[in-house]
This record gives C-alpha cells, structure tokens and sequence, in this order.
C-alpha cells in the first residue's frame, strides 16, 4: 500500500502527486490497529506478535527489479527504478561523529530488492489484505508520474496505483489484459463476498486485524464490490 491511504473511490493524485494511475485506496488503519495491540500485548504480557511474512530471498518473493514479473497490464508502464542508497565515505572517524570527507565519497550502491508479484500484478507475500487475497484490482506499489508533471518514467513520491480489473471476458479479451476478469473470477457477489469473508476471518484469526474491526472490513469489501462492477 501506498505511504497514505488513497481516496475511496479511486481517483489519480492532483498536483505533484498527479499520477499515471489511480491511487491506491488500501487502507492501513486496521492493520495498524492489530499491530498496537499486538506490540502492547508483546511488551505487558510476553505474548509473541504474529509470525513474520515478510518477503524472503529463499521464497523467490524478494528480488531484483530486473526480476520483477509485472504482467503486460495494457496502459501500465513498467518502472524502471527503485530507490537505491550509496555507500559513503566521511573519512575515518565517522562512528565517532568526525566527519572530516566533506562532501563524502561516494562508493558502490547497496543492492535493491522488490517484493515480487503475482500474475495479477499484486505482491505474493507480506500481509495481504482481504483486497488482495480476493482481488478486484492490481494494487501496485508505486505509480509512475504523468507526463504532464514531467519525468513520466519516474515514480511519484509515497504514491502506489489502483488499476482494476475487467468486468467480462470478454472485455478483457477486447483490451489484450492477461488478467482474469471479475466475472472469470467468482460466480456471482455472493462467490466474492464468502470469500471476502473469509479473508478477513484468516487476518483475524493470525491477529493481523482485530475482531472488533470485521463489521468495517466487511462493508468495505461491499463498497469494492459496487465500484468494480457498476
């Protein structure tokens, strides 16, 4: 998800935030909840947190950008760059906060790694919110900006994308998108919804949200629903 959460409907970023792409609307207030009843139960009572699911190297979920399996999502340009850090020389007495290379020398870039995707375009691994367990969309972590803002082969800063799925096959076929449509997908709205459901349930029963926050989850996935197939 992006550094804050985007408007619900989608809508593009104005301004320098203008994007290629929608904003992302995931939310992480729920997730943050869970998580500051997790540290405080951790820190009063010893209660371990749940399990880390962070992208690992030994999974294939943590790779290079040049390994970055983006499908051909057609309109969606790929970036070309991720943000990198530099090793840099202050001189000898740095650790003790002499800084006598002024400006410092700057050395090889550390290595970059990205969480890799699935075939819809969404991160296989991490803490995956009902919306991407039972997608409508493609939630990317970035979004390149619009060229009438300039550098469009660059990201906007903070920003991730929102790029949904289609309604049919049919349409899908029509526009050449390698992503399953939403009729391909579920059945019907009570397919999604069961299964919207129970996406929430297995968050709440890892205590990655919290109980008192389900009503919300579930009315969220409601209003997913209508704006992907109206």
């Amino acid at each position: 998800m992006q550094h804050f959460s985007g408007p619900f409907p989608p809508a593009r970023g104005k301004d320098d935030l203008l994007g290629q792409q929608p904003e992302s609307p995931l939310s992480h207030r729920y997730l943050m909840r869970a998580m500051i009843s997790n540290m405080d139960a951790w820190a009063r009572n010893n209660t371990l947190p749940p399990a880390s699911s962070y992208p690992r190297l030994a999974d294939g979920n943590l790779v290079s950008l040049r390994d970055y399996a983006l499908p051909a999502i057609p309109g969606l340009n790929r970036p070309h760059e991720a943000n990198e850090a530099w090793r840099l020389d202050f001189g000898p007495g740095w650790r003790n906060g002499i800084l006598s290379v002024q400006p410092p020398k700057i050395g090889k870039v550390y290595p970059v790694l990205v969480p890799q995707v699935d075939a819809d375009g969404n991160e296989r691994d991490g803490v995956r919110l009902p919306e991407i367990t039972v997608p409508l969309a493609t939630y990317a972590g970035w979004n390149l900006r619009d060229p009438s803002i300039g550098a469009p082969d660059l990201r906007v800063a903070f920003e991730a994308s929102y790029i949904p799925f289609a309604k049919t096959a049919a349409e899908r076929k029509k526009a050449s998108d390698p992503r399953k449509s939403i009729a391909e997908r579920y059945a019907n709205h009570d397919d999604y919804s069961a299964r919207y459901k129970d996406a929430v349930d297995d968050l709440i029963r890892r205590r990655w949200i919290l109980p008192e926050d389900r009503a919300a989850l579930l009315q969220r996935g409601e209003q997913e629903w209508s704006e992907a197939t109206k």
